[in-house]
C-alpha cells in the first residue's frame, strides 16, 4: 500500500512537472490565458485544471491498456494511421518549439533575474538535461519529485504574503475567456501526453496511474488558480519576462533565489521530459535511422537554435497559435471511449 502511494506520487509530480513549465512557473503563461481576463479568468483556470485532470488520466489510462512505447502509437489507436501521423507530425513540430521556449526562458531566467549571460542560462539548462537524459524514465521522476514540492511550497508562500488582486466574479461576457482557457488545457495537454505516455508504461498497476493523474490534476489545478488570483490586479507586473519571481524579490534576496531557483527547476523537468518523449517518436518512427543519442543531440541543437529568440514575444505568439492547433485533437480525447481493460 505505501508502495503503491509514493508511485502515485511519482506519477503526480510528473504530470505536474511536465506541464508546470518555463510559461507557468514564470507567470508569463497564466498571463496570457488567464489574468488578463480578471474575475472570468478565475473560471477559466478551475475549468482548464479540470479539464486536464481528466483528459490526461484517461489517456494514460489508455495508452497503459494498449501498451504504447510512445505518444506515436496512441495517435494511431486513437485517429488511425494515416490521420495519426499527419497529428504527430504536427505535435511534435509543436512540442519542439515549447521545449525551444523552455531554453528562452533558462536564458531570461539568467539575464532578468540573477544579471547574468543569456546564454550561460541555456548552456547550463543544456548540460543539467543531459545528466538526467541519460537516466531515462528513472532521470525524468526524479527531477520531478525534487522540483515540484518545492515550487507548490513556493507558490503557497508567496500567495499568502501578498494576498489576491482578482475580481472573483466576472465582470463582463465576451467568451474570449473560455476558448482562452479551453486553449490552454488542449495545448497543454496535448502536449504533455509525449512525456506521460511512456511514463504511464513504467508502471504496471494501473491504480497507480489513476491515483497519480487525479493528484497531479487537482494539485496543477489549485496551483495554477493561486497564481492566477496572485498576479491579478498588479499593475506592471505583466512587462517583466518572468513576472512570479517579481512578485517575491520584496521579501528579501534568499526567498528571491530560491524562487529563481525553482523556476528554472521547472523549467528544466519540462525541457528534459520533451527531449525525453520527442526521443522516443523519432526512434518509434526512424528506428534504422535515429538511435536515442543521435536523437537527443538532434533535438538539443534545435531547440537550441529557437531558444535565440526573446522569450515573451516566444510565448505571445507560439502559445496561443499552438493552442487553436491541438483544439481538434483535445475535443477528441474528450469524446473517445477507453478500451477494455485486458485481464
Amino acid at each position: 500500500m505505501k508502495r503503491k502511494l509514493l508511485n502515485s506520487l511519482q506519477v503526480a509530480a510528473t504530470f505536474i512537472g511536465t506541464i508546470v513549465g518555463a510559461g507557468f512557473a514564470s507567470g508569463r503563461e497564466i498571463i496570457q490565458f488567464f489574468t488578463q481576463y480578471h474575475g472570468l479568468g478565475t473560471i477559466g483556470a478551475i475549468m482548464s485544471g479540470i479539464f486536464m485532470t481528466w483528459v490526461g488520466t484517461k489517456m494514460m489510462i489508455y495508452a497503459r491498456r494498449i501498451h504504447a512505447y510512445s505518444f506515436n502509437e496512441l495517435l494511431t489507436a486513437l485517429f488511425g494511421r494515416q490521420v495519426g501521423n499527419v497529428i504527430q507530425a504536427l505535435l511534435f513540430f509543436i512540442i519542439l518549439s515549447i521545449t525551444g521556449v523552455m531554453l528562452a526562458g533558462s536564458g531570461a531566467v539568467f539575464a532578468e533575474q540573477i544579471g547574468w549571460s543569456r546564454e550561460l542560462g541555456i548552456f547550463v539548462t543544456v548540460f543539467f538535461a543531459g545528466l538526467f537524459l541519460v537516466r531515462g524514465v528513472r532521470g525524468l521522476l526524479l527531477v520531478n519529485v525534487i522540483v515540484v514540492p518545492l515550487l507548490i511550497g513556493l507558490i503557497f508562500f508567496a500567495f499568502w504574503t501578498n494576498g489576491t488582486g482578482a475580481q472573483i466574479f466576472p465582470e463582463s461576457r465576451h467568451i474570449r475567456w473560455f476558448l482562452a482557457s479551453f486553449n490552454y488545457a488542449a495545448f497543454n495537454l496535448s502536449t504533455a501526453l509525449v512525456v506521460l505516455v511512456p511514463m504511464a508504461m513504467a508502471f504496471k498497476d494501473e491504480q497507480v496511474i489513476r491515483w497519480g493523474g487525479i493528484i497531479g490534476g487537482l494539485g496543477l489545478t489549485l496551483i495554477l488558480v493561486l497564481s492566477h488570483l496572485m498576479l491579478s490586479g498588479k499593475s506592471g507586473i505583466e512587462l517583466y519576462e518572468l513576472p512570479m519571481a517579481e512578485m517575491v524579490r520584496p521579501f528579501g534576496t534568499l526567498l528571491h533565489f530560491t524562487f529563481v531557483t525553482v523556476i528554472f527547476g521547472e523549467i528544466l523537468t519540462t525541457f528534459v521530459g520533451n527531449i525525453f518523449g520527442m526521443t522516443r517518436q523519432l526512434c518509434s518512427i526512424f528506428p534504422a535511422l535515429f538511435s536515442l543519442r543521435t536523437a537527443m543531440c538532434l533535438l538539443l541543437v534545435c531547440t537550441m537554435i529557437i531558444g535565440q529568440f526573446s522569450y515573451s514575444s516566444l510565448i505571445a505568439t507560439l502559445y496561443p497559435l499552438n493552442g487553436v492547433l491541438c483544439a481538434f485533437v483535445f475535443v477528441y480525447m474528450c469524446m473517445v471511449r477507453l478500451p477494455e481493460k485486458h485481464r
